[in-house]
């Protein structure tokens, strides 16, 4: 290969490169978008309380400006547990469900979502 070549061969490299930086751009470009989750309804998180042990616990409210102050409560052992949302979600609108928090500040913001 001469001096030449070698020149050639990198102006060629070079172009294929951009084309190839082009057309990874233009896929991104064209990717379309993921589709926003849908809200499907509300928490019931006395329900869940009730549900997610072996014994029954009170839904508890430890701060009405703060959405993750929700908390089951046990008569027996005077204990907090933490509640699982998205475990209310699957339990009152099933698989795929999930939960959402609509605003941090507001306790009553859970939805649940698909």
């Amino acid at each position: 290969m001469t001096i030449r070549d070698r020149g050639n061969w990198r102006r060629r490299a070079a172009a294929v490169a951009v084309g190839a930086i082009g057309l990874a751009g233009g896929a991104v470009a064209m990717a379309t978008p993921a589709s926003a989750a849908t809200i499907i309804g509300g928490i019931d998180v006395g329900q869940q309380c009730s549900v997610q042990t072996w014994r029954p616990l009170e839904a508890r409210l430890l701060d009405p400006n703060n959405a993750y102050s929700w908390r089951c409560y046990s008569k027996w052992t005077q204990n907090y547990y933490g509640v699982d949302m998205d475990g209310a979600c699957r339990n009152q609108y099933g698989a795929g469900a999930f939960s959402v928090v609509l605003d941090p500040n507001n306790a009553y913001s859970w939805r649940c979502a698909r």
